[in-house]
């Protein structure tokens, strides 16, 4: 059986960041041991927002799971992390899985109920304020650092069906299909290629999703399953 990785990218001011990502390594490692995960972790740590919004556009970079907290300011940013949500949400990938985090108080930070319900609107998978704490019966770290690691397990679990069935499909048999071209919109790609394309929410990997349940839709009319 083949070992994914999976990327995380955590947008975080915290002077701290590098010891928490030490634990949140340490925490997934025990806890893939417990479940019997069949992937890794990557971790890569952004405190700028500026930074943020240019590395998910790159094309050489894709991000399974997003770790966002709402305060950026330590680092001297004046966009908050919920105004990240927005423009990822709006404009660079509608895909990828956002949890969303702050240690403030929850009506200090959203004194505006609107606020928090248009945060939500946005997608983010999940919300974990201050008092969010692993209730797990094995404790490998700080209960909230252990939290967010489970959080991203199960984002992860989550990912589109057809994604995960196509990247263990190239990992099995990658050799004999690393030749083959698929066409989409009069162009041809990898598979390795198509992959990507739906991780980053791009448009020809839409296309190829909607292509590809048609399809299954058809065979199975024709096939009378």
């Amino acid at each position: 059986m083949h070992d994914f990785t999976r990327n995380i990218m955590i947008v975080d001011d915290s002077k701290n960041i590098s010891n928490e990502i030490k634990q949140y390594i340490s925490i997934f490692e025990s806890l893939k041991a417990e479940h019997q995960l069949d992937f890794n972790l990557n971790f890569t740590a952004i405190q700028k927002y500026d930074q943020a919004i240019t590395l998910l556009e790159s094309k050489d970079s894709v991000f399974d799971v997003l770790l966002i907290d709402y305060d950026l300011r330590q680092t001297g940013n004046a966009e908050r992390g919920s105004d990240l949500v927005r423009e990822i949400r709006s404009r660079i990938n509608k895909h990828c899985k956002i949890i969303f985090y702050t240690m403030g108080d929850l009506a200090t930070v959203f004194p505006h109920r609107n606020d928090l319900i248009n945060l939500f609107n946005q997608g983010i998978y999940k919300f974990l304020s201050k008092d969010t704490f692993s209730q797990s019966h094995n404790i490998y770290g700080q209960p909230e650092l252990q939290i967010r690691v489970e959080i991203m397990i199960e984002a992860i679990h989550n990912i589109d069906f057809v994604q995960v069935t196509l990247e263990r499909y190239f990992a099995e048999y990658g050799d004999i299909v690393s030749e083959e071209r698929i066409r989409v919109n009069n162009n041809e790609y990898t598979l390795n290629e198509i992959i990507t394309l739906i991780r980053r929410d791009e448009d020809t990997g839409r296309v190829y999703k909607s292509n590809l349940a048609e399809s299954v839709i058809i065979h199975n009319l024709i096939s009378g399953r």
